[in-house]
């Protein structure tokens, strides 16, 4: 299990930062120095911020100064973007920059959404003709720092972020940024400065606690930064960054119990982040708790292979077998619904595409629905015969109490372990209860000769474990872990 502590040596993102004081939903991170193993990271904050549609200067033009057309464009923009559209709301966005070019918070607006799709030389260009159309707005400064910090452009970062603080000296997020831009250089105690001035001006300002917290743990000032985490975490108990942080503090004391605690609750908050579910995964190791641990690992290596096929999917959706591979992937992740969509979804693109029926098989093989596992195994065996699908209708059957099914199966899928040992077992005693003595001796040499251990009392406890009514939709007994196909170059079957 150590071997997977490398993942963990990962760049801190402390991407608690925040562009400007008023949302335009966008989350953005700063990249940053390399971080302790146990602390590396920092979750990105709800409250990350865009330059805003609303002027604090005389120089920026009023809502009451716009156009009919450009406010109606920039409602239109705000409102996609909302939507997660984020082309629509660059083109509604362009349309009021040509209705109304001289308006600063305009090309604010656009450089928000442009970062927030990680198009950041573009966002640059758009924040610096802001700050060309309104030099003495200091959130402008701040933003283009923020931006040239994120491509990792630390001296004209800090250029910007100085700049913003010269302008307005009561605003609290450049000194945040720049206590980002110090955790990036390696010079902690000027963050913890940084932030502390943040502070001072917002006592409340989640982020820069945060983000104090994590270049305190670089300090090892670790029961410190755990106050700071603490705190944030009260402001912000939704915040999951927040909550993953502590546990990393808590991590770094060997506090591995509470550490558990809070990866959960940071999972709870956001279950798509990899990265939790292998820090908790080294947790629950110190813990002793090796199968948790190793179904966290595996949990989280579902998500970068979901998160790699998103990415194909984007390019190619009309690829079943991209839906295949992704549900394929939800199935490791025991997410059962959206496999069975992904699954239908490549059928509704390809009527014959036998893994989607496969895999079909396998959702509802888990749901106890034996008798469509059947059928939706029988129909990929009938599109492009299939070990694995032979397979996984002899696990159905065997559900079902119907051996000499089960064991046809595993024969044409060449499959050989104790699954299909304990098939031979239990026709055995079905064979000797109707006096068929010869028949049942030869499946119980088969039997054992796959499993040595087996007996005859194991046939009768196993016999008393399998239902015969299939009527309801049950718990199938789980597949061994020794599973084996043969010969080698046969796939395995899909874990449950």
């Amino acid at each position: 299990m150590r071997n997977y502590r490398y993942v963990l040596m990962v760049c801190l993102v402390a991407g608690c930062g925040a562009a400007d004081d008023k949302p335009v939903s966008q989350s953005s991170t700063a990249s940053t120095a390399t971080a302790d193993a146990s602390v590396a990271g920092a979750g990105q904050s709800s409250e990350s911020k865009a330059a805003a549609p609303t002027p604090v200067s005389g120089e920026t033009a009023k809502p009451a100064d716009r156009s009919a057309e450009t406010a109606a464009l920039i409602s239109q923009a705000e409102q996609l973007r909302r939507q997660g559209d984020a082309i629509g709301s660059l083109r509604a966005l362009t349309a009021a920059i040509a209705a109304a070019p001289e308006t600063a918070e305009i090309y604010a607006m656009r450089a928000a959404v442009l970062a927030s799709v990680q198009l950041l030389p573009k966002a640059v260009a758009d924040i610096t003709r802001a700050i060309e159309l309104a030099p003495s707005d200091a959130r402008f400064r701040n933003t283009r720092g923020f931006y040239l910090l994120s491509q990792q452009n630390y001296d004209r970062a800090l250029e910007d972020l100085n700049d913003a603080i010269g302008l307005d000296l009561a605003y609290s997020h450049p000194y945040n940024n720049r206590g980002l831009l110090r955790i990036a250089t390696g010079d902690y105690l000027m963050a913890v400065a940084d932030f502390d001035a943040a502070l001072r001006l917002d006592p409340q300002y989640r982020d820069a606690l945060n983000n104090r917290g994590l270049a305190l743990v670089q300090l090892k000032r670790v029961d410190e930064a755990l106050g700071s985490f603490t705190t944030a975490i009260e402001l912000a108990p939704d915040y999951p960054g927040g909550w993953n942080n502590r546990a990393l503090a808590y991590h770094r004391l060997e506090r591995y119990a509470e550490a558990v605690a809070d990866y959960t609750r940071a999972i709870e908050l956001q279950p798509d982040l990899p990265k939790y579910y292998v820090q908790r995964a080294d947790a629950l190791e110190h813990l002793d708790r090796q199968e948790a641990a190793l179904k966290d690992m595996e949990y989280a290596a579902s998500l970068v292979q979901i998160s790699e096929v998103n990415k194909s999917l984007r390019r190619s959706p009309s690829d079943a077998q991209l839906w295949v591979r992704r549900g394929q992937a939800f199935l490791r992740a025991d997410r059962l619904d959206e496999a069975l969509a992904d699954f239908e979804r490549a059928q509704r693109i390809d009527p014959n595409c036998a893994p989607a029926f496969t895999g079909r098989a396998v959702v509802f093989l888990r749901r106890g629905n034996t008798a469509q596992a059947i059928k939706d195994a029988s129909q990929a065996i009938q599109a492009q015969p299939d070990y694995v699908a032979f397979s996984l209708r002899g696990d159905a059957f065997f559900a079902q109490g119907d051996y000499d099914h089960a064991i046809d199966d595993y024969l044409a899928a060449r499959r050989a372990d104790p699954q299909v040992a304990r098939a031979y077992l239990l026709r055995s005693e079905k064979l000797k209860a109707t006096g068929e003595i010869e028949q049942a001796s030869a499946d119980f040499e088969r039997a054992v000769s796959l499993d040595p251990s087996l007996s005859p009392e194991d046939a009768a406890r196993l016999q008393a474990a399998q239902p015969m009514d299939t009527a309801t939709p049950r718990e199938l007994p789980p597949l061994p872990d020794d599973l084996q196909i043969l010969p080698e170059d046969i796939p395995v079957l899909p874990p449950q």
